[in-house]
């Protein structure tokens, strides 16, 4: 059985890629924090709880057939201060896995986490190759991470790969997150004081993106050296998914659109084309969990 470590794997993401991966790989968990009782239900699951920022990955833990790093800090706020912290946990993570695994030959694939915002105002939908056009510290980031990642295949054959995740939903995920603020909000009948909502956004569940990420691993040999979003390829308005929850729950909540601002340089429509995980993973219903939210 391939081995698949997952750096960060104790976040949202990384718990349901354990979730849908344990089947079919041998699974290491490294990162600073462990969920213990999470990963009572994994007994097969090794965690390791180090710091990738300060230290590598020991030789004695061996070498993996397929790195997921999804070590990073995730903001949406535009404050420049956040910089260094960035950098110093984004990009230190991956050449520090570089730096451990560079020389390993069994590294078949190595999957850096970008993101769907390092394409900012460009317009959807949203294609690999379009230049960049980050809008946040974050998503600026995200980019540098991304060129990184690639420039050390084409310079050193270090098999990397980028995907860029659209915006994910579903079991675990932060209730400050949109989707499962909204819900709390409405179930419990209160006031929400919004944006007037009319961004769109291409939402994927957390289950879909994983098997698309098996996909990936299944056919790394047409990955490497390459740039996949990861996404539903549909967009919605944050509005119709406020009004259908509101709908599907019955809640007596007062939805106070435009209370809030948008924010500044704020991306109205982010919808990222699919054309290219779907020919590499031979998937093509990624949106049916999306069709059935809204």
């Amino acid at each position: 059985m391939k081995r698949v470590d997952i750096i960060g794997g104790s976040g949202f993401i990384g718990k349901n890629l354990v979730r849908i991966l344990a089947p079919y790989f041998e699974i290491m968990v490294v990162d600073k924090f462990i969920d213990d009782v999470y990963f009572e239900s994994y007994p097969d699951v090794v965690c390791r709880k180090l710091d990738l920022v300060e230290e590598l990955l020991p030789e004695e833990m061996g070498c993996p057939d397929f790195i997921i790093n999804l070590a990073s800090i995730v903001t949406a706020e535009r404050d420049l201060s956040l910089f260094d912290s960035l950098i110093s946990t984004n990009l230190r993570v991956l050449l520090n896995l570089y730096e451990r695994f560079k020389n390993e030959k069994r590294l078949k694939l190595f999957i850096q986490f970008g993101s769907s915002e390092e394409y900012g105002n460009n317009g959807s939908l949203f294609v690999e190759t379009m230049r960049e056009e980050p809008n946040s510290p974050y998503a600026l980031v995200k980019q540098l991470t991304t060129n990184t990642a690639l420039m050390l295949y084409r310079n050193y054959g270090f098999p990397a790969m980028v995907v860029r995740p659209g915006n994910l939903f579903g079991p675990g995920q932060n209730r400050s997150k949109f989707i499962p603020y909204v819900i709390d909000r409405l179930k419990a009948n209160e006031p929400l004081d919004v944006t007037p909502c009319e961004q769109k956004r291409d939402f994927i569940h957390v289950d879909d993106f994983c098997e698309a990420i098996r996909g990936l691993l299944e056919n790394y040999e047409k990955c490497v050296g390459e740039i996949v979003n990861v996404s539903s390829g549909e967009s919605v308005s944050l509005k119709a998914i406020i009004e259908m929850l509101r709908k599907r729950i019955g809640s007596q909540s007062e939805v106070h659109y435009g209370a809030l601002p948008y924010r500044e340089n704020e991306a109205m429509d982010l919808k990222c084309n699919t054309k290219k995980l779907c020919t590499i993973t031979a998937e093509s219903r990624l949106y049916e969990r999306l069709k059935n939210l809204v």
